[in-house]
């Protein structure tokens, strides 16, 4: 009898960590889902402009498309800042696509529209301990 109770007993633990367990014990977001929300977290420091948390999202291995790294264009959103360039523009993301090839990942198109025009770009990025880091972009031909 007791073996009996014992063997059901280990049967419903068994089952309840089979079904409890795989969702308490899960590897956590998808690379996708990284991806998607340091870009939401991008817009979003962009739209504030919030230099520093705008920052965040680059990755100290950032080279833009005329070869220069991190701090230029931490300088370059600084004066837009300053100037009010951004202070109209509408960012979208909404129909922005994922690619993924290992440690590389390629998010776009990025749609910026404002009074002066619009122009899309697709952004780089390279997964670094574990994160989605932006280290580069190219503007899209419309």
């Amino acid at each position: 009898m007791k073996r009996s109770v014992i063997l059901n007993l280990s049967s419903v633990v068994l089952a309840a960590f089979l079904v409890c367990g795989c969702q308490t014990l899960g590897v956590g977001p998808s690379d996708e889902e990284l991806i998607s929300t340091t870009m939401a977290e991008w817009k979003t420091a962009l739209v504030a402009q919030d230099i520093d948390k705008l920052m965040a999202a680059y990755s100290e291995n950032y080279v833009s498309t005329r070869g220069t790294g991190k701090d230029s264009i931490r300088e370059f959103m600084a004066r837009a800042f300053e100037q009010s360039f951004l202070d109209s523009v509408e960012v979208k993301i909404e129909d922005a696509q994922i690619t993924i090839e290992g440690d590389k990942a390629t998010y776009g198109p990025v749609e910026f529209v404002s009074d002066r025009g619009t122009f899309t770009l697709e952004y780089k990025l390279q997964k670094e301990d574990g994160a989605w880091f932006i280290v580069g972009s190219k503007r899209l031909v419309q």
